[in-house]
């Protein structure tokens, strides 16, 4: 045997040794993964009926509408039914593309989570905004006229049959899968790029059953915030249904220690709303609730050192952060405008005229 074809018959074994290994690992992660609910088979569905729905767990994929090739917007759906009868949850997640830690949370709750466990039903949807997320965007994505930018949480109920294509999508799912699957509705974001925020709720108040979803959470902070029209969390209060916006940090990455956090304060809610067994526990220290938020901006261009920390107590005056050009010279100094604690800072340094540098709730 020649030098050259010994070498040939060392490499075609060493890419035996190479393929069974892949396979073996295949077969250890489908073994680990086969009982969990996010495997078995898949539903297309084009409108959702949660009560009509056997006890167990259902996958789903929802067709929201249609690109401008004819391709069908999917959106994954999952519906996990109790064996008894009772209250029905809805969470929703990434409806701005770029916010991905409720995804995880998601994940992380229904792996705990069985039929067995639930009196009631639970809704969950893990990817609200699949054109943000595949465009790595926080805004809905669109193509007409030139291609444009929507942001969604400004356009629910949205609208059904006329309208932009984000207009379309929103009126969508607002119609065939959210609002008559809800008795109770938690929206899942982050802060957006270039910020972060700690655990946060907005809860409006005037709902008292809103307001004790917020505390359940078991939160850094919560805004009581009479909400703003289009934002799914309003949408859903209007109709009726009480609903609170869930923040879990910052844009683009997985942040455990939040994560693990929100999914305590979700079965935590869950206990209070009776969607699961066992008394409701205090959760960390009680949060610091305001009614107001105030952002501190830059009025010019720069790299911005920020000199406070997220839920750090603040005095009306004090240093919050600097911003200094090209060179390190300082340009400004900026100061706390009220006293209250810090809900949001910026995380990106660059910083344009008219950037938030830190937000303070009061």
């Amino acid at each position: 045997m020649t030098k050259m074809n010994r070498h040939i018959v060392f490499l075609l074994a060493l890419a035996g040794v190479f393929v069974a290994s892949l396979l073996g690992a295949g077969s250890y992660f489908a073994a680990k993964a086969e009982n969990g609910p996010g495997t078995g088979p898949m539903a297309e569905i084009t409108s959702l009926d949660a009560g009509s729905l056997a006890a167990g767990v259902h996958r789903l994929r929802f067709n929201a509408g249609n690109r401008s090739t004819g391709d069908a917007i999917w959106i994954p759906v999952l519906v996990m039914k109790g064996e008894v009868d009772g209250p029905s949850l809805l969470l929703t997640s990434a409806v701005h593309g770029d916010e991905l830690n409720g995804i995880s949370v998601i994940h992380g709750l229904l792996a705990r989570l069985s039929p067995n466990d639930l009196k009631g039903t639970l809704v969950v949807v893990p990817g609200v905004n699949q054109t943000g997320m595949n465009a790595n965007n926080r805004h809905f994505i669109g193509s007409d006229g030139g291609g444009f930018m929507a942001d969604l949480n400004r356009l629910f109920p949205g609208r059904s049959d006329r309208g932009n294509a984000a207009e379309r999508y929103a009126g969508q799912l607002w119609e065939r899968v959210f609002r008559d699957n809800a008795d109770f509705a938690v929206d899942l974001h982050t802060q957006t790029q270039g910020s972060d925020y700690p655990l946060f709720v907005f809860s409006d108040f005037r709902n008292p059953i809103a307001r004790q979803m917020a505390f359940d959470l078991g939160p850094d902070l919560i805004k009581n915030d009479p909400g703003q029209p289009g934002t799914l969390e309003t949408t859903f209060l209007s109709a009726g249904i009480p609903a609170v916006t869930l923040e879990v940090g910052g844009p683009k990455r997985w942040q455990p220690d939040l994560i693990e956090r929100a999914i305590l304060g979700l079965e935590n809610m869950m206990r209070g709303l009776g969607l699961l067994a066992g008394p409701k526990t205090a959760i960390g220290s009680e949060p610091f609730v305001g009614a107001h938020s105030t952002n501190v901006y830059t009025d010019q261009g720069g790299f911005a050192y920020i000199h406070v920390a997220l839920k750090q107590a603040v005095k009306k005056g004090q240093k919050i952060a600097t911003v200094v050009d090209a060179f390190g010279a300082e340009k400004r100094v900026y100061y706390a405008p009220r006293d209250g604690v810090v809900l949001s800072i910026a995380t990106d340094p660059l910083r344009e005229p008219g950037a938030m540098l830190v937000r303070i709730l009061h």
